[in-house]
């Protein structure tokens, strides 16, 4: 059998976590992160913050090369890379996936026609990022990933909101320091074990990313200056943790990573 030549796509994903750009079109705007490992999707003009997770690092724009899984032999494992942002200030669930060949390292793979579904829905495939595949919807209820390589060969893995304990922004959060540090204390359990906390700030003209993975921490600190005249921004705070899957394909193995995420309008001191 031949196999189909790669396909390349120009990512302009930049990890969840740290660095983001912009890709505009007439329906679509990805802000990336992540987390993941964060994404940011734009749908119908309206800002929505998922982060899956971990995505591509370091505020470069890289290449995608996708192998169509058709004609992969059966016996060849695919790893599954699914995220879960539930946002709660906003109302709404960001639900995102990835399969790669053999092991998290392989080469990235596009899924046949109905090979994922994210809660019976066939989600946008994107071509590009750590999450290839995604969906947005309203609501903060449970996602059921159900992933099939052949008839006999389907896999079902679920989160919800309950899989991630809750993280808030403090009521007496209004401003950030424009030029120096910001403690923020959050409102929720200390950091534990397979989580961690983090910090994304948006404004004119640029973003700032954070994390703190120590575990038993309860606060994190804004090192910022704006580089900006802007006066005011959003903050949005998250809590990462990841989960295991229920259902791997063969030895492959996997990843479910559920955020829970608060966010606020903030001034520039």
């Amino acid at each position: 059998m031949t196999k189909k030549p790669k396909r390349k796509n120009f990512s302009h994903f930049i990890c969840y976590f740290y660095q983001r750009r912009i890709i505009e079109s007439s329906e679509k705007q990805l802000v990336n992160y992540p987390i993941l490992s964060v994404t940011r999707i734009k749908l119908n003009d309206m800002r929505k913050y998922f982060l899956y997770a971990c995505l591509l690092f370091a505020g470069v724009f890289t290449a995608c090369d996708n192998d169509d899984s058709d004609g992969i032999d059966p016996s060849i494992p695919f790893y599954q890379n699914l995220g879960v942002e539930y946002n709660v200030t906003q109302n709404h669930t960001h639900i995102g996936a990835n399969f790669n060949k053999y092991n998290s390292e392989g080469a990235n793979l596009r899924l046949p026609a109905k090979g994922i579904l994210f809660n019976g829905k066939v989600p946008d495939f994107l071509g590009m990022g750590a999450y290839m595949y995604m969906l947005s919807e309203s609501g903060l209820d449970p996602v059921t990933f159900t992933f099939s390589r052949w008839k006999d060969q389907v896999y079902t893995n679920k989160a919800s909101i309950d899989d991630v304990d809750p993280i808030a922004l403090p009521e007496s959060l209004t401003s950030v320091k424009g030029n120096g540090a910001t403690i923020i204390t959050w409102v929720g359990k200390p950091i534990g074990k397979d989580e961690y906390v983090q910090v994304h700030l948006t404004y004119s003209g640029g973003v700032y990313d954070i994390n703190n993975t120590q575990e038993g921490a309860t606060s994190i600190t804004l090192n910022f200056t704006n580089p900006t005249s802007a006066t005011k921004g959003t903050l949005f705070l998250s809590r990462v943790r990841e989960l295991p899957l229920q259902e791997s394909n063969g030895d492959a193995g996997g990843k479910i990573d559920g955020f829970y995420v608060h966010n606020k309008g903030v001034t520039f001191e």
